[in-house]
């Protein structure tokens, strides 16, 4: 059994499909995984990786092969009511929501089964709907919205009833820029009162902004599991360091053919990028040499996209 009794813990989880032709597809292989009360998992990975299979069997939609997996200390399989009632999900699409149900009455319906009655499901209806932007189409059914506003409200449900722990499939899929900040911080928010949350994401700066920890699966498995600045300092060690050197007045991008550490430069429209083996060091060496020539100057490691590229080998 995992150890951990509160938040999101499993151990050796694993899914396997059979085909017609009677071949055998291992979807997540061996998973352990945890997430503490408190902490924010982004589970990253290309399709196929595992991901929404992963949150499938942790919201009981799908039986595991093998493994164990718990909710706030309920087996999935075996407690599989408590279990639930413990965990909020948001898993996109259009399950999930009654159509011909206003955004209100969808929320009402859930709160129901959840055991809210009352005046405090109607607070909290009306809560979440703001939160989600979502008030002025409260009384509208759900038929008549869009995508995004559909992944909204199934945020909303998620959240109805403050579960500790918190599941969310691409939970910003859908959404316009304004409505997916929007939603990074009522999650981020949720976590920091305390709650579990672990949600699935190709956003690449919403796990980076959001993570305590990112977990990238390959092939269904946990191929490498660390804080977003672990990974970008970590890929710098092989990749290098980006320098980026705006020039004041004429381009000065030949003198840095001398870089200390150089391993490739680019320019472009008057800015130029240098790939280097030590930041620090480049800097001083620009400062120095050229420094009369350079009103903007910045260092960072390799995005957390060039990371994911890099250890999914996608090109």
């Amino acid at each position: 059994m995992p150890t951990s009794v509160s938040g999101i813990a499993t151990r050796q989880l694993r899914r396997e499909f059979t085909s017609n032709d009677v071949s055998t597809r291992v979807a997540v292989d061996d998973l352990d995984l945890i997430v503490r009360p408190g902490e924010l998992v982004s589970i990253l990975g290309s399709n196929g990786a595992g991901k929404t299979t992963t949150v499938r069997m942790l919201t009981g939609l799908l039986l595991p092969t093998a493994g164990e997996a718990v909710i706030e200390g309920y087996d999935v399989v075996r407690e599989r009511r408590k279990a639930a009632l413990a965990c909020g999900s948001s898993l996109g699409g259009d399950s999930g929501l009654y159509p011909r149900l206003t955004a209100l009455q969808n929320l009402a319906f859930f709160g129901l089964m959840y055991g809210m009655r009352g005046q405090a499901l109607k607070r909290r209806a009306a809560e979440l709907l703001d939160h989600v932007n979502l008030t002025d189409r409260a009384d509208e059914p759900v038929s008549t919205f869009s995508r995004g506003m559909r992944q909204r409200l199934h945020l909303a449900r998620a959240l109805l009833h403050k579960p500790p722990v918190l599941i969310l499939d691409e939970p910003s899929a859908g959404l316009d820029p304004h409505s997916a900040a929007s939603m990074r911080r009522l999650v981020r928010s949720f976590a920091d009162e305390g709650h579990s949350v672990l949600l699935t994401t190709h956003d690449m700066r919403e796990a980076e902004e959001l993570s305590s920890r990112v977990v990238l699966m390959k092939d269904g498995s946990v191929h490498t599991e660390a804080t977003p600045a672990e990974l970008r300092l970590g890929a710098a060690r092989q990749h290098g360091f980006v320098v980026e050197v705006i020039w004041n007045g004429s381009d000065s991008t030949g003198n840095c053919s001398n870089c200390p550490g150089l391993m490739d430069i680019k320019q472009d429209r008057g800015v130029t990028r240098l790939r280097v083996r030590d930041g620090g060091m480049a800097v001083q060496w620009l400062l120095a040499e050229l420094g009369a020539q350079i009103p903007s100057l910045s260092v960072s490691p390799p995005t957390l996209e060039e990371v994911f590229l890099s250890m999914t080998e996608v090109r």
